[in-house]
């Protein structure tokens, strides 16, 4: 009987979660593996070790826990991108052409300077310029008014242009001391 209730909680909240994770991440392995990490993370927590699968299901974690469980994880693998830097593939510049090189290069650059945006920012961008969206639909979607996404959007343009501008500044201050 607990296993049962065991196994139904799991198959109730897993999809939920995986929604959740693939709604910030938008990538579906990334989404999988933020699902796998929520679960293995709760479930080894001292609250849990040495229970049997009986214990278990006296007590299940909420849905809210585990999103926030599941939010912790991805901002921690944010972070560690973004201490590391973007990585661009040592074989794909190799084999790549100098047009195909400078290309690779810019988008580098391009997903760098994105980082630097806030979540919003960034998920604003993505949805109505990359995506498509309309206002509404992307109002929708994070949960904003209109006249919000609208200023969300407006200031997110506005940093982009200041950090892009810096870039170059970087880029022409290091050519010339070459």
């Amino acid at each position: 009987m607990s296993k049962l209730r065991f196994q139904k909680w799991c198959t109730q909240t897993w999809p939920e979660i995986y929604r959740y994770s693939y709604y910030r991440v938008r990538n579906r392995e990334e989404a999988e593996d933020v699902t796998q990490e929520t679960f293995a993370r709760v479930f080894s927590q001292e609250s849990f070790k040495g229970c049997s699968s009986a214990d278990l299901t006296a007590e299940f974690p909420s849905l809210n826990y585990l999103k926030v469980t599941a939010l912790n994880i991805i901002r921690d693998r944010w972070r560690r991108r973004k201490a590391r830097g973007n990585e661009v593939g040592l074989e794909e510049i190799l084999l790549s052409e100098d047009e195909d090189l400078q290309r690779l290069l810019d988008k580098a650059v391009l997903e760098e300077i994105l980082q630097k945006l806030t979540e919003d920012q960034q998920m604003v961008l993505r949805l109505r310029i990359i995506e498509g969206y309309s206002r509404a639909e992307t109002a929708r979607k994070m949960a904003k008014s209109e006249a919000a996404v609208r200023g969300l959007q407006y200031r997110a343009i506005q940093n982009l242009r200041v950090l892009f501008l810096e870039s170059l500044k970087e880029g022409n201050e290091s050519e010339n001391q070459s």
